[in-house]
């Protein structure tokens, strides 16, 4: 089965807003993370969309 490139381009954009959204609904229920994993995980919802930006744009080609 041959799943096209936008699909995954999709998940991808999907799961950083997921992640995005577990880590403010955390902090919002008053969970304090420590500075570095909040930047870790960061830099890790911007590195998930920006993949999924670049999948959705090869697979327009």
């Amino acid at each position: 089965m041959n799943i096209p490139d936008w699909f995954y381009g999709i998940a991808s954009i999907l799961a950083a807003f997921a992640l995005a959204f577990l880590m403010i609904k955390k902090r919002k229920m008053g969970v304090k993370e420590d500075w570095f994993s909040t930047f870790g995980k960061s830099i890790l919802i911007l590195f998930m969309i920006a993949f999924g930006i670049l999948l959705l744009a090869v697979s327009k080609s």
